[in-house]
């Protein structure tokens, strides 16, 4: 049984540890989609792409542990309750799983504001980027490419 609670333990905070980075990658990517930065925008996607990966596992591995620890409860050998558990735990790990989920409870509410403030970040930038293009496709015949001398330097006449 130690050894399931203990693994759990150590699951949840690399959960929590990668839900703060993705907390943390969310918050600095806003300062990339507000200059248009693509270059920025398309790491910060790439890094938040790989966390969010990363916790799809933890969570699968989470599950199957809090299964085989379900498991053990049928059995009688320990309680299916997070409460109970914590109560059969010895002190220290007890305080630990409190102090884990009390933290990921903050932090998944931090990440879901951050989504949120995110997703209208990208609502907005959609909206720009739309305004830029009609504005282009409107306007670019209205005036001709200038010509052009040696090497694509334009040929500027003032008044010579």
């Amino acid at each position: 049984m130690k050894s399931e609670v203990h693994r759990y333990l150590e699951l949840l905070e690399r959960r929590l540890a990668t839900l703060r980075m993705l907390a943390a990658d969310l918050d600095e990517s806003r300062s990339a989609y507000v200059t248009l930065d693509l270059r920025a925008m398309h790491q910060h996607t790439a890094h938040q792409e790989n966390l969010c990966t990363e916790i799809r596992v933890l969570d699968t591995e989470l599950q199957g542990l809090r299964g085989q620890i379900t498991g053990l409860a049928a059995t009688g050998e320990i309680s299916l309750k997070l409460s109970d558990l914590e109560a059969q735990l010895d002190p220290a790990s007890a305080r630990q799983l409190h102090l884990l989920l009390g933290g990921l409870k903050a932090i998944q509410a931090d990440v879901r504001r951050l989504s949120r403030v995110h997703s209208e970040l990208l609502r907005r930038s959609r909206r720009s980027v739309n305004v830029l293009l009609n504005f282009l496709a409107h306007y670019s015949g209205t005036y001709p490419v200038p010509a052009t001398r040696f090497k694509g330097t334009p040929f500027v006449s003032m008044g010579k």
